[in-house]
């Protein structure tokens, strides 16, 4: 049996009786989202507002799964639950200081021949998906360019992060990058859902993989936008010979991914 608890929040999470596997395996909540079933096994998530000492709470998701095998390089054969991937990744993200939701517990264990695992993160509290904030953003028609490039950049600044650290996120699409605009008019920016994520050697193949992606699925923005954005990310004042290499690649993943 694998077992993590948060130093942080250990006597937090025993007073809220999830401070062991059996009870946070037996804790009853509200699905989230609809458990997803597949190959005799599933996997669900839970939202909980966990009551806090000195007021308030804390919201924190459940993820619980069961039979939910994914095959990896140490596991080729039986694979290991994914959430046991998506809690590596977390400590990982952690340790490079990368914004990602904190893990509070993580566990793993066998019932009855069936794998079972736990992950349970903190909230990311006042952030929303990347594509509900750019739909908010054009609502009213095309928002002012200074807005629309303190967005872009923050963004950009964070998926480079997450690339200088060698991962490949493998589905970065918008709804997996959180947003949170602060008072100051600027954004804080967090990465979700790195159960497929992986760290690999070549810098190219994460900036193509991942961006095309982005790319493919980000609405409104303009070319000139995009081109912004790639600009932020590789942190140039203007193209240069690799970024025009870089954007060729980006866009013909796009076209090929989309059919056209």
């Amino acid at each position: 049996m694998a077992l993590f608890i948060s130093p942080e929040r250990r006597q937090f999470l025993e007073a809220s009786h999830l401070g062991n596997f059996d009870e946070a395996w037996a804790y009853r909540a509200e699905w989230f989202e609809e458990p997803n079933a597949r190959r005799g096994g599933w996997s669900g998530v839970c939202r909980l507002g966990l009551p806090l000492p000195a007021g308030g709470e804390l919201g924190v998701f459940l993820k619980r799964q069961e039979n939910h095998q994914r095959r990896t390089w140490r596991h080729p054969l039986s694979g290991e639950p994914s959430f046991s991937c998506e809690f590596r990744m977390l400590r990982y993200a952690e340790a490079h200081d990368i914004p990602a939701p904190r893990p509070l517990f993580f566990g793993s264990e066998v019932v009855d021949g069936k794998p079972r695992g736990i992950l349970m993160t903190e909230e990311l509290a006042g952030y929303r998906p990347l594509e509900a904030v750019v739909r908010d953003l054009f609502a009213n028609g095309r928002p002012p360019l200074a807005e629309q490039r303190r967005l872009l950049r923050a963004v950009a600044i964070v998926v480079r992060k997450l690339h200088e650290a060698r991962v490949q996120h493998r589905s970065l699409y918008p709804k997996h990058l959180f947003v949170r605009r602060r008072d100051d008019g600027d954004y804080d920016v967090a990465v979700i859902d790195l159960e497929k994520s992986r760290t690999t050697l070549i810098s190219a193949v994460r900036t193509v993989y991942d961006l095309a992606t982005l790319n493919r699925h980000s609405a409104h923005w303009s070319c000139s936008r995009r081109l912004y954005f790639l600009l932020q990310y590789l942190g140039l004042p203007r193209l240069t010979p690799w970024a025009r290499l870089l954007c060729r690649w980006i866009d013909k993943r796009s076209r090929r991914k989309r059919g056209a």
